[in-house]
């Protein structure tokens, strides 16, 4: 086959871009020298990040809602905003920022999707399972209205457990930040495919086993519950949409952002638990990650509404995910890296910049 200087060019170009990430150090295939970009998924890792968002969105459609009203506006000036400072992050060469950006895209595309899922999963309509969960708290010698009540008594606990509980908001940002600026390619990478496979699993399995909470399968009064402070009623937010959804009633989301509906397995714990994983080799942010994430899981049977088996489910699944992600990012580098290297050998010996064979 003839190779012209045009096509040469281009395919050299496409070499580049594969062996690149954004302006990270080359991989020299050719002498067969190690790279950091030869155990890095770079821009692949978005197949399995929109095909996630397909998936959801396709349930999310053929699930029955209509009317859903979404503030475009609002994510196209944010998008707008992210794609203005990656360019010129790009353009200066700010490899950290570019890392940052992209692996927090992949993270927040990656929870718009799943509250999607979530909703969809809701309408599966399988019978609750609130007095199994409970009487398993039961056996372990739980009570909600004990532990309610540790914190009940005082404004700055009340505050302590909420903002704890909140922090979900706030801490994979800094971590993938932590980790960008660290250079940890492989760490970011593993961890958005563990939350894929963490927010699949947990979502299937509330689909199978839905709950509400400990006060709405007793019949609890809102009048009793709100005594006790921080915990959701069942007449708002989660716990009214779930019950309504399932009922059929709300099929149309006005002024729609989307919440948290799942009880069983707790998807806090099991988020708090992969940041800790996903920070745990950053020595100097190891205990203060760790605390804040242990903060989390304590304030999740209070301001989610959980029940202390949900936690335990939450485990189960962080663990499973973990290893998946594990094995899916090795397998995903093995077959990416024999692509590089197949590409590489396509390039004449001249134009990969090997010595030519000296002719006699």
């Amino acid at each position: 086959m003839r190779i012209f200087p045009a096509q040469t060019g281009r395919m050299q170009g496409n070499i580049n871009e594969l062996t690149q990430h954004e302006g990270m150090a080359t991989a020299d295939l050719a002498t067969g020298n190690h790279n950091v970009n030869d155990d890095a998924l770079m821009g692949v890792l978005w197949a399995p990040v929109l095909l996630f968002l397909a998936g959801c969105f396709a349930a999310f459609h053929w699930s029955g809602f209509r009317h859903v009203d979404v503030d475009w506006d609002g994510y196209g000036k944010v998008a707008a905003i992210v794609l203005s400072i990656y360019l010129v992050a790009k353009g200066l060469r700010i490899q950290f920022v570019q890392l940052f950006i992209n692996t927090w895209s992949q993270n927040i595309i990656v929870a718009i999707a799943a509250t999607m899922l979530t909703y969809a999963a809701a309408t599966v309509g399988r019978p609750l399972v609130d007095a199994q969960l409970l009487r398993a708290d039961q056996l372990m010698g739980y009570d909600w209205r004990t532990y309610a009540g540790l914190f009940a008594g005082s404004d700055m606990m009340a505050r302590i457990v909420t903002e704890a509980y909140n922090s979900i908001f706030l801490l994979p940002h800094l971590v993938i930040l932590v980790l960008a600026v660290t250079g940890r390619i492989q760490t970011l990478e593993k961890f958005i495919l563990a939350a894929i496979i963490s927010l699949t699993i947990t979502i299937a399995v509330f689909a199978l086993l839905p709950a509400t909470t400990a006060w709405t399968h007793l019949h609890v009064s809102d009048t009793e519950v709100s005594s006790f402070r921080n915990l959701p009623l069942t007449s708002e937010g989660w716990i009214d949409d779930l019950i309504r959804i399932r009922d059929g009633s709300l099929r149309s989301l006005r002024n729609f952002h989307g919440q948290g509906l799942i009880a069983f397995p707790s998807f806090h714990c099991t988020a708090a638990l992969i940041l800790i994983w996903a920070c745990w080799n950053v020595r100097w942010l190891r205990i203060p990650m760790t605390l804040a994430n242990l903060a989390m899981i304590l304030a999740t049977p209070i301001v989610g509404g959980h029940y202390v088996v949900d936690l335990i489910g939450g485990l189960v699944v962080t663990i499973v995910s973990v290893i998946l992600a594990g094995w899916l990012h090795a397998w995903m580098l093995r077959h990416v890296t024999m692509f590089r290297r197949g590409a590489w050998a396509m390039i004449p010996a001249a134009h990969r910049g090997e010595p030519r064979a000296e002719v006699r």
